[in-house]
This record gives C-alpha cells, sequence and structure tokens, in this order.
C-alpha cells in the first residue's frame, strides 16, 4: 500500500485483484489518455477523486506517479490449485488448441474481466469433463471468483501466453518459416 494525499491505496500486485490490476492495464493501454490524465483516472479508480489533485504542484504529482509506480522485483509463484465452494480447480501451464482459441478470444476481444476469463481457461473444476470446462456459463462462472483473488495470480499465466506467442512470432519476424507446408510454393 502507498499513502497518497492521505489515503492509503493499493500499488502492488500482491494487494490488487485480477479485476483490480485489468482496470489498471486498460488505463495504461488507452493511448487517448496523456500521463496526468491516465495517473488521475488510475488514483481515481483506486479511491482518490481527482479533484483532490487539483491543487497539488505539477511536480509534486510527477512524484506521488514515481513513487507510485515503484516496485520491488518479486517473483510471483505459480498457483496451480484452487478450492471455491468445495470444488477442487486446477490448471498446468500448458494450452491445448482450444484454450489457445479462447485466450485469443478473450484476449483481442479485452471485455470487462478478459483476465479472469483467461485465467478461469486454465483453472479446470476435478469433477468436470472437458465439455463442461469450457461452456460461457461455466467461464463465466469462474471468472467471477478468480477476479477477485490476488492479481499475482494471473502474472505466471499471462508471462506463459507471452513466451508461447513471442515464440511463434520470432521465426516470423526473423524471416524463417512462413508456415508454408512442405512442398507448398507459391506460382
Amino acid at each position: 500500500m502507498i499513502k497518497i494525499l492521505d489515503r492509503e491505496i493499493p500499488n502492488l500486485i500482491t494487494e490488487l485483484t485480477v479485476e483490480q490490476f485489468e482496470k489498471l492495464t486498460d488505463f495504461n493501454s488507452d493511448t487517448t489518455l496523456d500521463p496526468i490524465e491516465r495517473h488521475l483516472k488510475i488514483f481515481e479508480y483506486l479511491g482518490i477523486p481527482e479533484n483532490e489533485f487539483n491543487d497539488v504542484d505539477v511536480e509534486n504529482f510527477i512524484d506521488i506517479i514515481r513513487q507510485f509506480n515503484e516496485h520491488p522485483n518479486m517473483t510471483y509463484p505459480t498457483v496451480d490449485t484452487l478450492e471455491h465452494e468445495g470444488y477442487t480447480y486446477k490448471a498446468e501451464m500448458k494450452m491445448t488448441v482450444r484454450d489457445s482459441k479462447l485466450i485469443e478470444k478473450y484476449s483481442i476481444g479485452k471485455e470487462k474481466g478478459y483476465i479472469s476469463n483467461i485465467l478461469a481457461v486454465f483453472f479446470k473444476r476435478q469433477d468436470l469433463g472437458p465439455v463442461e470446462h469450457y461452456t460461457d456459463a461455466h467461464i463465466k462462472h469462474k471468472s467471477k471468483f478468480l477476479a477477485k483473488l490476488p492479481a499475482s495470480i494471473c502474472i505466471p499465466y499471462i508471462s506463459f501466453i507471452s513466451e508461447k506467442i513471442r515464440a511463434q512470432a520470432t521465426p516470423k519476424l526473423e524471416g524463417g518459416d512462413t508456415g508454408a507446408v512442405d512442398g507448398d510454393s507459391e506460382n
């Protein structure tokens, strides 16, 4: 927690929920906002109304932003088992084609809850079969409780997905295999 204008707000990934982390990520990637506006929105979302910054000197505000953004180097252990409402949910660091399809859908759409939806794809209830894991209703059910968990739970999974995407994109960027099957040619 960090104290800003006599209010404590979360600023570390271990203090934020998945839902809060997603919202902050949305603010940070909003190209229509300048840095000052972006942080005013972040602070307001976390509980400090914009009007409370009206008389703050800009240099002081920049220092507040710097302090807010300072984070110690931390490692985030992979949580692979969760208990919720008497059920066990397990996750593995692997993606099936079906997982990839859903993760891509949620990532591209970036609808509200997309990070918790992505986590819901990974965490599968142990007493259900493959069909039930992927129903929209079940993903939404899992997403609701996952959104309230500490954001640190999502970091290993987001890193895993990012690494998969990077590994797939690297050969194409380096002029390697374009995906043609042996024997295919352009005529």
